[in-house]
């Protein structure tokens, strides 16, 4: 017998016991297994993607941990910016932003990655945007991927009309908000 058939019947409501954890797991597979990201939030200069690798405790360090000062970091695992941005800098926001239960035991939860950057620092040498860069590197290491505690991400309209790439921010932090999404049945 299977998890799934244990809980049918009146047991079988999902909990979404692994939520608060969705952000951090999506940082986590970021850390371990993308470099672009990371140069092009850290470095503001238009060579930004042709940087050297960052540590991994470098990368940690961009990562808002709650402290009172946020304007040495670059990744956040909430949505809002609270602070005046004074420096001319990118930041990437990552946390869910809605959950449309299919039915007691089966929800679809979208997450959302917001990458901001300010327009002085968005164009980068390679004739590229650091924001349209930084979107096309999430959705090549999470769409279709299996992320612990999350699931299998989709970027998929047919599954779930959340999923899509719109613009966001306000100048002169500019950006795109980017939804993907997967089921979860905990």
């Amino acid at each position: 017998m299977t998890i799934l058939q244990s809980r049918v019947g009146s047991d079988a409501y999902n909990t979404y016991g692994t939520l608060a954890d969705f952000s951090y797991n999506c940082i986590t597979i970021l850390m371990e297994e993308n470099e672009m990201v990371w140069k092009l939030l850290k470095h503001n200069n238009p060579d930004a993607w042709n940087e050297t690798n960052l540590s991994r405790s470098e990368k940690a360090d961009l990562v808002y941990k709650g402290q009172q000062d946020a304007s040495t970091s670059r990744v956040f695992l909430d949505i809002g910016q609270p602070d005046v941005l004074t420096e001319q800098i990118s930041i990437l926001r990552i946390s869910p932003v809605s959950i449309l239960p299919k039915n007691r035991t089966v929800g679809v939860v979208s997450m959302m990655f917001e990458i901001y950057s300010h327009y002085k620092v968005n164009h980068l040498s390679n004739y590229q945007t650091r924001v349209d860069l930084v979107c096309q590197e999430l959705l090549g290491i999470f769409n279709g991927r299996e992320i612990g505690g999350i699931g299998k991400m989709f970027f998929d309209g047919m599954r779930s009309t959340d999923n899509k790439l719109t613009q966001g921010g306000v100048t002169p932090y500019r950006g795109k908000r980017l939804v993907l999404s997967t089921n979860v049945a905990e």
